[in-house]
Formats: structure tokens, sequence, C-alpha cells
């Protein structure tokens, strides 16, 4: 009876120390996957392209307010041709 209740106990307890081995694995896995980690694994990594990167959308932004000051300006002109118009 002490026998098989021995067996038993090394069985729980190598089962436990199997599972501690895969939860400390997952663990791992898991710290594998953090948005810090896949950041720094498949973002760019280069000064070189970071500056690049800003320096296009600096363009775009100074394209797209342009583009916007010059429709706003077109139709503060064709506001006040209207208003001229309706004058006569």
């Amino acid at each position: 009876m002490d026998s098989e209740a021995a067996v038993i106990r090394a069985e729980m307890n190598e089962t436990r120390a199997q599972l501690d081995r895969k939860i400390g694995l997952l663990e791992e896995r898991a710290r594998a996957y953090t948005p810090r980690q896949l950041s720094e694994r498949y973002l760019p990594d280069f000064l070189a392209e970071k500056v690049l990167g800003t320096v296009l959308t600096l363009v775009g932004v100074k394209l797209a307010w342009s583009g916007w000051r010059a429709n706003h300006r077109r139709r503060a002109r064709i506001r006040a041709a209207i208003e001229s118009y309706g004058r006569w």
C-alpha cells in the first residue's frame, strides 16, 4: 500500500515538474510577443529610415496644409465674386 502511494506521489511530482517546465516555456514565449518585443523585431531600427520617415511626413503635412489654404483662398475669391455679382 505504501509503495503504491509512493509511486503515485512520484508520478504527481513528475507531472508537476513537467507542468512547471511547460508554464515556464509558455511564459518565455509570451514575453517574446509583447508589443515592445514585436516592434523591435519588425520595425526598422535604422536612424536614417526614421529620419526619412519623419521628413516625408513633414513634407506631406506641408503639402496638405498648402492645398487646404489654397482651396480656402479660392473659395473666398469665388464667394466674393458671387457677392459682387449679386450687387449689380
